[in-house]
């Protein structure tokens, strides 16, 4: 196994895809130059051939900077809709459980980094490793280059560095086998650290038949262990490593982000790629200018007469009097093709802020002056058009990332009966359910003691007490029952809004909302105008329990309670003498 990973490895590194003719790609050669490009480093060496120091100007990280700002949202930007047959009730209460269970998973700042990544290196992956997610380094990832998306790569490869204590550990929790061979055998080596590899992909298994037949597994290898050399025959015996563990899986726990995709390549494209040619003109034009700045700072003279053969700064004095039969002059050094390097300069910068939309309105600064607001705007809106189609992009993934992964991780965690804390605007709901709840619950507990309905007074009383009880305090902790949250996946939709229009699009849901139902009350108790207007609420991050009345002091009781009766009116004595009533025909 060890020689067929070594055999992937190598045809990663040094094997270049054809994606189109004329277009050679390698993955590895790539990322290491958007590692050098965004850190300001050379490929060859920060010198050049004559051991001057070559300068790095900088234009792909501010561009980066700029794509993750515009792209990226957070745990308050995911909204969850009720779908069909499902309770906005129900769903209300998810949104917050879950979001709180994403902030004690830190699920924010896992977003933080999939946006901080992504324009610097096209692609991001993630590993989940018992229920929680971990960032794999893309320096020690090994994938097929050709390959569309992971699940149809022929093999993914992951590497490992483990000192050896730190290897003996993960083996016991992992069940490795050979553990005590492995560390034995890196003993023999000259090496810092013990390696591992962790592949996925499909294995040849043979019977003791001798059948074949190919399973998915992961393997655990561990490259340890130096060649054997026959002194009679000259032979040499590669050296097989350890296999530590080997799986039958389903699939493999990898998740893949990417900010722009290419077909014929598995590496997404990101802003530092994208800017590699600009980049190294530009470094170009920046070194030769500094170069021409150097010599255009000396100060040389010039003369035909031999007898003066010194330097003027170093063997003449200040005021001192020179003899010379010929006039010495000073040679003009002047550069008088500074227009030109800035020229080019700004063709360049002007270049990348087309291929990466970063203008300067998008960056926040002041416009040239002079530059009309149409053509501002205009800019703002190409741009902003632009960002909002790779963060709906990125957005469809990362729902399909927590329908997929962390509501069934969250659903596991929450399964059994838990706590959930109630605190801030969403208060005010909670106790005014909780006034209606235990009213009607105290109302039945006075029928079942007094058997009759409690008078006006007394149901007034009764819910002052509670309301006093429950309004009372600054958090609520609302026991959430078992199977709560049982097939929620079924009846919810998560919508990802971008926050640049989030907070007015929000707003403007909620001021028209209660238009809405300063108009038209029966918005909140008509079952058909409910539903509608619940549809309505969800697509601008509103929810209609946001919009339901509070407690009603009466409501409910006064069709239980027996009405009052006033004073009667006597019965009328019957009229024995009144005559027949007369028919004509």
């Amino acid at each position: 196994m060890l020689a067929t990973i070594q055999a992937e490895k190598k045809e990663f590194e040094n094997d270049n895809i054809q994606v189109v003719d004329g277009y050679l790609f390698n993955q590895r050669s790539t990322l290491n130059r958007i590692y050098l490009y965004h850190n300001s480093k050379y490929i060859n060496g920060d010198t050049d051939d004559e051991g001057q120091k070559k300068f790095f100007f900088n234009i792909v990280r501010n561009p980066c900077k700029v794509t993750t700002k515009a792209i990226d949202f957070d745990t308050k930007h995911i909204n969850i809709q009720t779908a069909g047959g499902g309770t906005p009730l129900k769903t209300w209460f998810l949104e917050r459980d879950l979001k709180f269970w994403m902030k004690n998973q830190n699920f924010g700042a896992v977003l933080n980094r999939i946006f901080l990544e992504l324009p610097i290196f096209g692609s991001v992956v993630i590993k989940m490793v018992d229920g929680k997610p971990e960032f794999v380094d893309l320096r020690n990832f090994i994938v097929e280059q050709s390959a569309d998306d992971l699940k149809s790569a022929k093999y993914i490869i992951e590497r490992h560095l483990y000192s050896p204590r730190e290897f003996m550990k993960v083996g016991e929790t992992l069940g490795w086998e050979g553990i005590d061979k492995a560390v034995e055998e890196y003993r023999k080596m000259d090496s810092h650290y013990l390696t591992v590899y962790e592949r996925y992909g499909e294995e040849e298994i043979v019977d003791p038949k001798g059948n074949k037949t190919y399973e998915y597994r992961r393997t655990y290898v561990a490259d340890v262990g130096v060649n054997k050399i026959d002194e009679h025959l000259g032979n040499v015996s590669s050296y097989s490593g350890v296999v530590l563990r080997t799986d039958k899986i389903e699939e493999n726990p990898y998740w893949e982000f990417h900010l722009e995709k290419l077909p014929g390549r598995w590496l997404g494209i990101g802003v530092v790629e994208t800017l590699f040619d600009a980049q190294i003109r530009v470094n170009e034009i920046s070194n030769l200018q500094s170069k021409s700045s150097f010599w255009s700072s000396l100060r040389v003279w010039q003369t035909r007469d031999e007898g003066i053969n010194r330097n003027l700064f170093t063997d003449v004095a200040n005021g001192e009097i020179m003899n010379s039969e010929q006039e010495i002059t000073q040679i003009d050094m002047a550069d008088r093709n500074l227009a030109g390097y800035t020229q080019e300069t700004d063709k360049w910068m002007s270049n990348r802020d087309e291929l990466t939309f970063s203008y300067d309105v998008v960056r926040g600064e002041r416009l040239p002056a002079g530059t009309p607001l149409g053509s501002a705007r205009l800019a703002s809106a190409q741009a902003g058009s632009h960002f909002d189609q790779l963060r709906e992009n990125i957005a469809l993934r990362i729902k399909e990332f927590i329908f997929d992964v962390m509501i069934k991780e969250f659903k596991k965690q929450n399964t059994g009966e838990h706590l959930l804390r109630i605190a801030g605007e969403d208060l005010d709901k909670v106790r005014d359910l909780m006034v209606k709840q235990k009213s009607k619950t105290a109302l039945f507990d006075f029928l079942k003691r007094k058997h009759k309905f409690p008078s006006e007074t007394q149901h007034i009383a009764i819910k002052a007490g509670i309301e006093e009880r429950v309004k009372s305090s600054k958090e609520i902790l609302l026991d959430i029952p078992k199977g709560f949250y049982k097939d929620i996946k079924y009846y919810i939709d998560i919508i990802i809004s971008g926050e640049q229009k989030d907070t007015s699009v929000f707003g403007q849901t909620m001021f028209a909302g209660l238009q809405a139902v300063s108009q038209d009350p029966t918005l909140l108790t008509d079952p058909t105008k409910k539903k509608f207007f619940a549809k309505y609420l969800e697509s601008g991050g509103a929810s209609i329990i946001d919009f339901e009345p509070e407690v009603q002091q009466m409501q409910g009781i006064e069709q239980l309670m027996p009405k009052s009766v006033g004073g009667g009116i006597s019965r009328p004595a019957a009229m024995s003498n009144a005559p027949a009533a007369e028919t004509t025909v």
